[in-house]
C-alpha cells in the first residue's frame, strides 16, 4: 500500500476512534514507558485537552496478562492504547466485553481480532513496517492532525528517536514526512552524533560518549582536551565552555575528521559517527536537541519517573530541573553497567558467544529497565562481530529478555522472541530488529538453546 492510501486508511480509522471516545465519561489510558510510549501519551493527552475530555493515564513496563486482568477490575467502558497493545490483542480481547478498545500501535500484531469494539490502527495492516517506517508517536501525530492538533512534530520526531527508528542517521519513511510539514518545529543539521552536542561542553562529551568509542579520548576528559587542542578547536568561548552546538560548520568538520582518524584502526565504518542532528526550536539545553530530549526521556521511563518524562512532552519547565538530575543519574547507571560488562565480558558462564550470537546474563546487575540499552549500545559497537545481541535481566516476577539484531542479518527478533518465550510459558514479540520478552527465573540456558535453533533456521 502507497503511503498516501494509509494516509486515507487513517482518516477512515479517525471517524472510529471520535465515535468510540464519545462514548466514554472517563478513558482509561494506556502508554508504554520509554521516549516513543511517552511522546504518543503527551501527543493524545494534547488531543483529549484540548477537547475537554477526561481520563486516567498509567505508563507501563509491559502490558502482560496481569496488566490486562487489573484492568479488567476497573470501573471504566473506553480503553485507549498508545505505543502498546497490538502485540498483546489476544489479551486485550477480553475487555471488549467492557466496552470499546482503541489501540494506536505501530508494533507487529499477535493476531487478527475483528470486533464492533474494536478501534485498532497499526501500520502492519497496510503492509508498512513499523519497526523502521512508523513509529508510534509518528502515527500518533498523523491521526491527531487530522483532528487539528498543531505543534506536535517535535514530539513525534523524539519519540522516533527514542525508538532507534533512524536509517543511517536519517528519519526514513512516513517518520521522515514530518520534517517536510509547513509547520514542523524542529530543524535538521548534519553533523556528528553524541549526547551533549547541544548542552555539554565538547570535552565532556567526547570523554563520556557511550555512544562512540574513541581511542585515545574516551573516558579521560583530559585526554579529550589534548586531542581538541591538537585539531585547533578552543574549548572555550571567553569564560564559557563550548558545546558542539556551537561550533561553526568548518570546526565541527574538523572535529568530525579528527574523530575518524582516531577510529579509523579500530572499526569498519569510523565514519558512522556523523549523521542528523534534530534542533527543537523555540528550546534550550537539552531539550533543544532530539536526540537528547529522547535519551532525557528514556531515563525518566526507566528510572520509574514517567510522570516527569510526560510532564516535559507536555511543555511543562518545572520539570527541566528534575529531568537533568535523572540524566545524570540514567548515564551513571548505564556507565556503571557497561563498566560490568567489560568486567565480564571474558567470563563464558556471563558473557555466551555463538557463531552468530551474544548472550548477556544480567542477573541483578543490570536492572530489567536498562537491559535493553544496553544490548542497544553493544549492538552498534565494535566489540563482538555477530549478528544478535540478547539481554537477560531479572525483574520482579521473571526474567526481562531483550534482543536486537546487530546487523544487516534478515532475522526477525520479534517472532523469534515471542515463539521461544512461549516455550517456556513466558511472554515476547517486537519488531524484526528489536524485542523483549519475559522467561521464568533460571531458564536463560534453555532460551538460548532454543534460540539457537532459530538463528539455524
Amino acid at each position: 500500500m502507497s503511503y498516501e492510501q494509509f494516509f486515507l486508511e487513517l482518516e477512515r480509522e479517525s471517524l472510529k476512534v471520535v465515535a468510540a471516545l464519545n462514548k466514554a465519561e472517563t478513558i482509561r489510558f494506556i502508554s508504554h514507558l520509554d521516549a516513543d510510549g511517552l511522546c504518543s501519551a503527551a501527543i493524545l493527552a494534547k488531543l483529549l485537552l484540548k477537547y475537554n475530555r477526561a481520563f486516567h493515564l498509567s505508563i507501563v513496563k509491559q502490558l502482560d496478562s496481569a496488566t490486562i486482568e487489573a484492568l479488567k477490575k476497573e470501573n471504566y467502558n473506553t480503553y485507549l492504547f498508545t505505543d502498546i497493545g497490538s502485540g498483546q490483542l489476544s489479551a486485550i480481547e477480553s475487555l471488549l466485553e467492557k466496552g470499546n478498545v482503541i489501540v494506536i500501535d505501530h508494533h507487529p500484531p499477535d493476531k487478527e481480532v475483528e470486533h464492533p469494539n474494536l478501534v485498532h490502527i497499526n501500520p502492519h495492516k497496510y503492509n508498512i513496517d513499523g519497526g523502521s517506517e512508523i513509529s508510534a508517536s509518528t502515527l500518533s501525530y498523523f491521526l491527531t492532525k487530522l483532528f487539528g492538533l498543531p505543534n506536535s512534530e517535535h514530539l513525534a520526531v523524539i519519540g522516533t528517536i527514542g525508538d532507534t527508528q533512524e536509517e543511517e542517521g536519517q528519519l526514513a519513511g512516513i517518520n521522515g514526512i514530518i520534517l517536510k510539514e509547513k509547520s514542523a518545529n524542529v530543524e535538521v543539521r548534519k553533523g556528528l552524533r553524541a549526547f551533549g552536542r547541544a548542552s555539554k561542553p565538547i570535552h565532556k562529551t567526547l570523554a563520556y560518549s557511550t555512544e562512540h568509542h574513541i581511542p585515545g579520548v574516551s573516558g579521560d576528559e583530559s585526554s579529550a582536551i589534548q586531542f581538541l587542542s591538537e585539531i585547533g578547536l578552543e574549548i572555550k568561548n571567553g569564560d564559557k565552555f563550548r558545546s558542539i552546538n556551537d561550533l561553526s560548520e568548518e570546526e565541527e568538520k574538523k572535529l568530525i575528521t579528527g574523530i575518524i582518524m582516531r577510529r579509523i584502526d579500530s572499526t569498519d565504518n569510523p565514519e558512522k559517527i556523523v549523521g542528523d542532528s534534530y534542533i527543537i526550536k523555540n528550546q534550550d539545553g537539552t531539550l533543544s536537541d532530539a536526540h537528547e530530549f529522547a535519551t532525557l526521556l528514556n531515563s525518566c521511563g526507566r528510572q520509574a519517573t514517567q510522570s516527569i518524562g510526560l510532564m516535559l512532552c507536555l511543555g511543562d519547565k518545572n520539570a527541566v530541573k528534575a529531568s537533568n538530575e535523572l540524566i545524570a543519574s540514567y548515564r551513571r547507571k548505564i556507565t556503571k553497567a557497561l563498566r560490568w560488562f567489560d568486567s565480564k565480558k571474558d567470563d563464558p558462564s556471563v558473557i555466551v558467544q555463538t557463531e552468530r550470537a551474544v548472550y548477556i546474563k544480567g542477573k541483578k546487575e543490570i536492572d530489567d529497565t536498562m537491559i535493553g540499552t544496553i544490548c542497544s549500545i553493544k549492538a552498534s559497537s565494535d566489540d563482538f562481530k555477530k549478528d544478535v545481541i540478547i539481554g537477560f535481566a531479572d525483574s520482579d516476577n521473571g526474567v526481562k529478555v531483550s534482543g536486537r539484531v546487530a546487523s544487516d542479518f534478515d532475522f526477525n527478533m520479534g517472532e523469534a522472541i515471542k515463539l521461544v518465550s512461549g516455550r517456556f510459558n513466558g511472554e515476547g514479540g517486537g519488531h524484526e530488529k528489536a524485542a523483549g520478552g519475559k522467561i521464568p527465573f533460571g531458564s536463560e540456558d534453555l532460551f538460548i538453546a532454543e534460540f539457537e535453533k532459530q538463528l539455524k533456521i
